[in-house]
């Protein structure tokens, strides 16, 4: 398992006092909290902005659903358009019919009139591009059921026209001019046209009334469409209109919270000052009541080593007594009167010694910390790669007994901060990677640095026995440690990094 240190030193704020930053926090606190303050204020304001955006929130989905219904009835309006051009299309192709015939017809006549082939041109023309026409035409009015009967038909007729023209065609190249002649007088020829020209009259009416349709739908289209439009131009005015309103509504309650705001902040200067100096009195006291139990502690510690020293004499002075009550009335030294001079009393004072020891390590890291709290910090530039050299220098005999190495980046950004304090810092840190290695795997504390904005960020890694989660916030409690206590120490290193942590800022 892998533990990280990390810790951010904010360059800006390196050496402010905690009380200095405390107190502006703790004057904030009591300046927003004032009742009927400028935080009642602005939320009014924000709360009857929050009020008034509904029904502007509802025109606006209400504009989306007329803007969406116009882009609706637009595509509409198009496929009619786009119908009745196919519409006008498809009666063009019709007249374009009835002209081919038409043609066909003529050139016919003008050959047998005439002996002359040069007046077949028409009629060649006609013969060819009257039946493709005809199949565009039922393409063209493909799903139309009456439209298709009547090109059914049409079709018909203008195949036997055709051939009647066909076969005048053929007898006069045989040189029959007036058996060709016989063949359009017998009226059969204009029988046929006539059909042709009354079929392609129903068809051109059917055409027409479905053009009249398309072009009624398409007219009540484009009426609806232009009066979606100027509901929409109605619904955008209507809503900057309460745009407008609402925006001056907001200033004005935003203008009433500023002067409120204003009025709160006239005094603020001086209970900030005022909430500082409460608490670096508080701080001071803090301090010199951290010295003063800690020396009330020490005199009667002083004294209870003492005696212990007295009693450890006097148990010379005792042992030579048994010994000598042993020689003159070996009845009255018991082997429990022996075992309590012997063993019982040396183990007691070793206890008390022990104890004591104890008690006064925890004593000196008190006065350390009530120390380290009233110095003044000197923010200066600190070389950190040079730095954590130093460190690893005077670690280097625990670094090679636990056969670890102290990566450094190769980079990594110096600061502008307080030297001792940021020297404690890392010297903890590292010295606990030192201290806590995993048994059989060789130690690695890596040391990285980032810039991030106007701050820095540090990290020691490395992988010794790591930290259970459960104790992540208690091991920078003073005297409290994690895992299993084999190792030297009481206590106070990582409290020692954060209390200089957030000196640092």
């Amino acid at each position: 398992m892998t533990s990280t240190a990390e810790t951010g030193l904010d360059r800006r704020r390196a050496g402010s006092p905690p009380a200095t930053a405390a107190g502006v926090r703790t004057g904030r606190i009591a300046a927003a909290g004032t009742a009927g303050g400028p935080g009642t204020a602005v939320d009014d304001a924000e709360g009857a902005l929050k009020r008034a955006q509904a029904p502007l929130v509802g025109g606006l989905l209400l504009l989306v659903l007329v803007a969406l219904t116009s882009l609706w009835f637009a595509y509409t309006g198009h496929r009619f358009n786009t119908s009745v051009t196919h519409s006008l299309q498809i009666r063009q192709m019709g007249y374009r019919l009835l002209t081919l015939v038409q043609d066909a017809e003529t050139g016919q006549r003008g050959y047998l009139l005439t002996q002359d082939r040069g007046y077949l041109g028409p009629y060649l023309s006609g013969s060819v591009e009257a039946p493709n026409l005809l199949n565009e035409l039922k393409r063209g009015v493909d799903g139309s059921t009456v439209q298709q009967r009547t090109l059914d038909h049409l079709e018909d007729l203008v195949r036997a026209k055709l051939t009647e023209l066909a076969s005048t065609v053929t007898v006069a190249d045989r040189g029959d001019f007036a058996g060709a002649l016989a063949i359009v007088k017998n009226n059969t020829g204009n029988t046929f046209m006539m059909e042709i020209r009354a079929s392609l009259g129903v068809f051109e009416a059917e055409e027409t009334r479905n053009q009249d349709v398309l072009t009624a739908a398409a007219n009540r289209n484009n009426t609806l469409l232009a009066a979606a439009t100027l509901a929409g131009i109605a619904l955008v005015i209507a809503l900057a209109g309460y745009a407008v309103v609402l925006s001056r509504r907001a200033l004005g309650a935003l203008v009433a919270a500023q002067r409120r705001l204003s009025d709160s902040n006239e005094n603020l200067e001086a209970m900030v000052a005022e909430r500082v100096s409460e608490l670096q009195v508080a701080n001071d006291e803090i301090q010199r009541f951290a010295y003063i139990v800690s020396h009330d502690l020490r005199a009667p510690l002083v004294n209870v080593m003492g005696f212990t020293s007295e009693l450890d004499a006097t148990r010379g002075e005792i042992t030579a007594l048994l010994k000598a009550a042993e020689e003159a009335a070996p009845q009255i030294v018991t082997p429990d009167r022996r075992l309590a001079v012997e063993a019982d009393l040396p183990e007691a004072l070793g206890f008390i010694r022990t104890s004591t020891a104890k008690m006064d390590r925890l004593i000196n890291a008190i006065l350390k910390l009530s120390r380290e709290g009233r110095r003044v910090l000197t923010p200066q530039p600190v070389d950190l790669r040079e730095l954590v050299r130093a460190q690893g220098e005077s670690l280097s005999q625990q670094l090679a007994a636990g056969e670890a190495a102290l990566e450094v980046q190769a980079d990594l950004p110096g600061l502008t901060s307080d030297r001792l304090a940021v020297e404690q810092i890392f010297g903890n840190l590292i010295e606990n990677a030192t201290k806590y290695l995993a048994p059989g795997r060789p130690g690695r504390i890596a040391i990285t640095g980032e810039r991030q904005g106007d701050q820095l960020r540090y990290c020691i890694r490395d992988n010794g026995r790591g930290i259970e989660a459960k104790d992540y916030e208690r091991i920078f409690e003073l005297f409290r440690r994690s895992g299993e206590q084999d190792r030297p120490g009481e206590g106070i290193g990582l409290a020692t990094v954060r209390n200089l942590a957030r000196r640092l800022g």
